[in-house]
């Protein structure tokens, strides 16, 4: 297949290059906040150049004809950006001068992936990672710090001087002052609820664990102790994954908030209750509190692995139990992110780890590297 697959591709390269970028999401739902941002600067920078989206499809008899599409943009499209692990980018032998770019989906990585993960019960067969070439043929990855990079390196296994210091387009999102007090607005006038409680002193807690496959997730025990611990001036929201089936509280003040973006809900935020997510790094652009509760960090650490050291890392306080996940929630004081920026967001920071100024226009920097001709 993947042989065909090479031969009908050199025949598609014959066709004449366009001016066209093509950006390839793994996003089923929406195109994400990386892409509209990436998709003004190329408006902004090069107004000539036409801008296909594509949303890609896992594996499967139903993918082939639209491999087909795929195949075709990339051999006539002038530049490529990706956020996640797409066939046809990896298995093909592209054009000389062809550059691709690899945004991923997140600033930075807590949990293995890619070529770390490969061999454990989450993560790639190691002979079928081989076999479909995965993370093969970037030009260059993005990165916001120095420990993603490294870690970047070594999950996509790639030559080190590809990871390039260039952030994330989410990145001016997040501290676009303007851009977070009109999100937040939206938020306030869909869940009142939140607007009335802010007016009383109370806290926007927020859920948002890790995804396992195949198991479920603690929703209902958070739930609960929150609903134990708690006064009527709090609320707590969860963002469970799209595709989690983990049980979710019935009724009460627990809001599911799966209906707005993740990156929107940190703006009415107070609060992050996380594990392993990397939620982490987009919260404390926002100098949003954090509490890591790991409640099954050996299980998780045997079934894919840790990028990082874990208790020397997370800049926040672990606890044990939802009940003192809950407790601390609600209780925590304002953080100081300083120490885990300078390492980890030292990119896109100023370089004692404090927020800059000015958003560093992340998604211009990543169009200028794909070098489009004007």
């Amino acid at each position: 297949m993947v042989s065909g697959a090479r031969s009908i591709y050199a025949l598609m390269k014959l066709l004449p290059v366009q001016r066209k970028v093509v950006l390839i999401t793994r996003e089923p739902r929406q195109i994400t906040v990386d892409f509209r941002l990436l998709k003004e600067a190329i408006r902004r920078k090069h107004p000539g150049h036409r801008i296909v989206v594509i949303k890609h499809r896992k594996l499967s008899a139903s993918y082939i004809p639209k491999a087909f599409r795929e195949m075709y943009h990339l051999a006539t499209c002038s530049g490529c950006l990706v956020d996640g692990y797409i066939i046809p980018v990896s298995i093909l032998n592209h054009r000389k001068g062809l550059r691709i770019g690899q945004i991923w989906h997140a600033l930075g990585a807590i949990k293995k992936f890619g070529h770390l993960a490969s061999g454990t019960r989450e993560g790639p067969h190691p002979r079928v990672a081989a076999t479909m070439r995965m993370h093969q043929n970037y030009t260059f990855v993005c990165a916001s710090g120095q420990v993603p990079a490294s870690v970047y390196t070594a999950a996509f296994g790639i030559p080190g001087h590809r990871v390039q210091p260039l952030g994330m387009p989410r990145v001016d999102y997040l501290l676009d002052s303007q851009t977070v007090a009109s999100r937040r607005e939206r938020i306030l006038d869909r869940y009142p609820q939140l607007r009335e409680n802010a007016q009383n002193g109370g806290r926007t807690v927020l859920y948002i664990p890790t995804f396992r496959r195949g198991k479920h997730i603690p929703y209902t025990q958070v739930a609960a102790a929150f609903a134990e611990y708690d006064d009527a001036a709090n609320t707590l929201v969860m963002l469970p994954h799209p595709i989690d089936k983990s049980p979710l509280p019935d009724g009460g003040r627990t809001i599911i908030g799966t209906d707005v973006g993740v990156l929107d809900w940190l703006a009415v935020a107070d609060v992050v209750i996380t594990d392993y997510s990397a939620v982490t790094y987009e919260a404390t652009l926002r100098n949003i509190p954090l509490v890591f509760w790991p409640y099954d960090i050996a299980d998780y650490t045997e079934d894919r692995g840790l990028a990082v050291d874990y208790v020397a890392e997370v800049p926040g306080p672990i606890v044990e139990s939802a009940t003192e996940a809950v407790e601390t929630a609600l209780s925590i004081g304002p953080p100081d992110y300083r120490q885990f920026r300078s390492k980890h967001l030292n990119f896109v920071t100023e370089e004692d780890g404090s927020l800059p100024r000015e958003p560093p226009a992340c998604a211009d920097r990543i169009i200028d590297a794909l070098e489009l001709e004007n």
